[in-house]
């Protein structure tokens, strides 16, 4: 019973997010308790971490008012289902913000939920108009919300986009010049283990090896396994990247 349930709100959750309603909803349930925008650009501007969607709209405000003090990079996490309460793409923030001080990598982190990209447009045009690179790292859903968002708008030009096990219907056709480099990581399902993140994964139908993709990467991790994913196959392209 309680895995039917789930199934049912699974299949509505994934209809909203195709029919991109959920994008317009950001009155909702947001996890702000997430570093959701550069912890050390907004210390630098001495904005305060926002604790809501109307705080977080002033604080994009200012980073606009202020653009000329970009002096990074922007790298935007995309977490996937679920990722607001498992926190499975969110859980890079930590190790990656030691790795960026470490190395003295110019780069400001943003996160987002897969159905909540609110504002990114919009920071990545004022990096750009700084001559900054654009990175994307998408998890699960929030690869298929990239590639909604951005694969066939030509007006932000992006340098890397790494999708980690996308899944959603919005499959990107074709090539998309604006985009630089684009890195695949999949799981491959006819032998993946019958876990419940994998099954989740099935059920909201995995984008596996994509022939338009610059980069396949198969991975032995399972589903929900973001983190690993990520500083597997990920961070080093991104050092790459921005160096």
């Amino acid at each position: 019973m309680k895995f039917f349930v789930l199934l049912v709100l699974l299949i509505l959750a994934f209809a909203v997010n195709f029919m991109g309603l959920a994008d317009f909803v950001r009155q909702k349930k947001l996890n702000y308790a997430f570093e959701r925008n550069d912890a050390v650009l907004l210390e630098k501007l001495s904005l305060p971490k926002p604790r809501n969607w109307q705080e977080e709209e002033i604080c994009l405000q200012k980073i606009a008012e202020n653009s000329e003090k970009l002096h990074n990079h922007a790298l935007l996490l995309a977490g996937g289902f679920c990722d607001g309460m498992h926190a499975y793409l969110y859980r890079v923030v930590p190790e990656l913000r030691k790795l960026i001080a470490e190395k003295n990598l110019p780069l400001d982190v943003y996160y987002r939920e897969h159905d909540e990209l609110h504002g990114i447009k919009e920071l990545f045009t004022l990096y750009r108009k700084q001559g900054k690179k654009i990175l994307i790292v998408g998890h699960s859903w929030g690869a298929c919300s990239v590639f909604k968002q951005f694969w066939q708008d030509s007006s932000v030009p992006i340098d890397l986009l790494v999708s980690l096990d996308p899944v959603g219907l919005v499959r990107p056709k074709g090539r998309a010049a604006h985009i630089k480099t684009w890195i695949n990581v999949y799981l491959d399902y006819s032998a993946a283990p019958l876990t419940f993140s994998n099954t989740v994964a099935r059920i909201g139908q995995p984008f596996g090896k994509r022939s338009n993709a610059d980069e396949n990467i198969k991975t032995v991790y399972n589903h929900q396994q973001a983190q690993k994913m990520f500083f597997d196959y990920a961070f080093d392209k991104i050092e790459q990247t921005i160096k």
